[in-house]
């Protein structure tokens, strides 16, 4: 087996000298012409009352769809959806757990039984089954659940087939920012538990005294799966949550862990302690567990809207470049300052803009580009970056023939653009697209100045890498006019509007000029590709 080695990288600064396609005068003509009273005119309908948040599955994300085919058309887009069309659909289940229906046991070696009423647990609901019935079912620890090729391997002095495996949430910190997101998703380690023959998954928080149960989050119940097609368990789309390849996945706060350390000879607190080391604490806990319980399932349609700009090379017209943007946002939720419509103007209205002008300064500025370039607007993002995931599960051209990705999400219009944060180009060579791009604008190339945030796998662009699909979403820099403090401004901004009903045109904070400043640069990143002979590949020994 080729052996994984997990390396970082390092993010050359400056936009540096490189060989640079040639820009047409039509193309340039059209950058320039870029209009940013239409990507105010986007953003003012995009993110209205009318359309009250845009959630999937309502009447505001339908005009939302309406109104992104109705502007392909006008701009002469082609479809690239399903039959003909600009519209590719799937299904929103939203689970949940029928309250009352919760059964838990757990069976210590003297015989002793007990109901677990008074610990921290959270059950999630199942997304395929109605009735979930586990008897009795052996528990083993298995660390934070990796299997990583030539790095650590959690499973390897235990067996877990037909048991349920114990784990800590997240990953260890001695893996850089990134993998720490990847290999600590529910995603991933439902999947290994499963490779390994486990029935059952239950994450621990891992700090003493914190309790988490995010069943009071009302966006967390919703599961992103293929109906149509999902006759197996393994035909459930990951949605970053779980994915019904188990019987059941729990959620647990510390003081479970207390409590299954009794009668093990360990306590909790040194386990826990050598697992966050990097030492492999694997064992079989001397207990056994039942469980039972109904999931209540709620179904909805929503639909990405995918248009495409035909290629003009005879072969490389059959590969594709994609701009994506997520569509939706999270509905009407809990009021703050008397307003409950989210209406998401910068997250993500704006993107959806940017991707319109995109569109635009490639079919008016007459591009040609050797590649086909389709423009995806994604649902379900807010949702666990389902729409994604489902295109890229299931695109609506050969997977392989798509190489790279470009996501716009929340661009962040409210200072002059003068310096970039490319999300995931250091990883692969589209850094060499993005360089040309900032070279063209003048704009200063920065390292990621917020690395525990994670965002590279925080949105669209995070479901093209986990199918090796090269990808970038580029950011704001830290450079700002002298004696402007942009990183408190946006962190200020940020607080104050950032998934909340704030965030509209009428009492938001919008500097237009910016806009035309993004949509520039990530048509430029599209163009490179677009243009290049050679598709964009991996760096050596990156994980993707």
């Amino acid at each position: 087996m080729k052996k994984l080695i997990v390396v970082s990288t390092i993010l050359l600064l400056g936009a540096g000298s490189i060989a640079q396609p040639k820009i047409p005068a039509s193309v340039r003509k059209a950058m320039d012409a870029i209009d940013t009273n239409k990507v105010r005119e986007h953003i003012t309908y995009l993110a209205s009352d009318e359309l009250r948040g845009r959630q999937p599955g309502t009447e505001g994300y339908a005009k939302a769809m309406d109104y992104v085919v109705n502007q392909f058309k006008m701009l002469g887009v082609k479809p690239i959806g399903e039959n003909g069309t600009y519209l590719q659909k799937f299904i929103l289940r939203r689970t949940s757990v029928k309250p009352g229906s919760v059964r838990f046991t757990l069976a210590d070696p003297q015989g002793n039984v007990d109901s677990l009423q008074s610990l921290e647990i959270f059950a999630v609901g199942h997304p395929l089954k109605k009735t979930v019935q586990v008897q009795q079912a052996p528990l083993v620890f298995a660390g934070y659940g990796l299997n990583i090729p030539g790095v650590r391997n959690d499973y390897e002095n235990i067996d877990v087939r037909g048991k349920v495996v114990v784990l800590l949430s997240q990953a260890p910190k001695t893996l850089s920012s990134i993998y720490i997101n990847h290999f600590g998703s529910v995603t991933y380690k439902t999947k290994v538990a499963r490779e390994q023959g486990a029935i059952g998954l239950i994450t621990v928080d891992g700090t003493p005294g914190r309790v988490y149960l995010p069943g009071s989050n009302p966006r967390q119940p919703f599961m992103g799966l293929n109906l149509t097609n999902a006759v197996s368990p393994d035909q459930s789309l990951a949605a970053g949550r779980f994915t019904g390849e188990l019987d059941f996945y729990l959620q647990a706060s510390y003081n479970f862990l207390e409590r299954l350390c009794m009668f093990s000879g360990k306590k909790a607190d040194d386990v826990v302690a050598s697992v966050q080391a990097g030492k492999l604490a694997s064992f079989d806990l001397p207990y056994r567990m039942g469980i039972s319980f109904e999931s209540v399932h709620s179904d909805v349609e929503t639909y990405n809207v995918l248009g495409m700009i035909p290629g003009t090379d005879a072969r490389l017209k059959n590969e594709y470049v994609v701009h994506t943007a997520h569509l939706d946002h999270v509905g009407v939720g809990q009021p703050v300052n008397g307003d409950s419509i989210y209406n998401g103007a910068h997250d993500n209205a704006s993107g959806t803009a940017s991707l319109l002008e995109i569109a635009r300064v490639y079919l008016k500025g007459n591009a040609k580009p050797k590649r086909s370039v389709i423009i995806a607007m994604v649902s379900a993002e807010e949702l666990g970056l389902i729409g994604s995931n489902y295109f890229t599960a299931h695109p609506t051209v050969p997977r392989e023939s798509i190489v790279a990705n470009v996501n716009t999400d929340m661009p962040t219009f409210i200072a002059p653009l003068m310096s970039i944060v490319p999300l995931g180009a250091d990883y692969s060579t589209m850094m060499k697209h993005v360089k040309f791009a900032a070279s063209t604008l003048k704009l200063d190339i920065e390292a990621d100045r917020e690395p525990e945030q994670n965002f590279f796998v925080r949105s669209d662009q995070y479901s093209f890498v986990k199918e090796h699909i090269p990808a970038v979403n580029c950011k704001y820099g830290a450079k700002a006019v002298a004696g402007f403090d942009l990183d408190k401004y946006v962190k200020e901004w940020r607080a104050k509007y950032y998934h909340k009903p704030q965030d509209q045109i009428d009492g938001g904070v919008f500097l237009f000029s910016a806009s035309k400043t993004y949509v520039q640069l990530n048509f430029l990143i599209s163009y490179s590709v677009a243009m290049d002979n050679e598709r964009p590949t991996w760096n050596e020994g990156v994980l993707f």
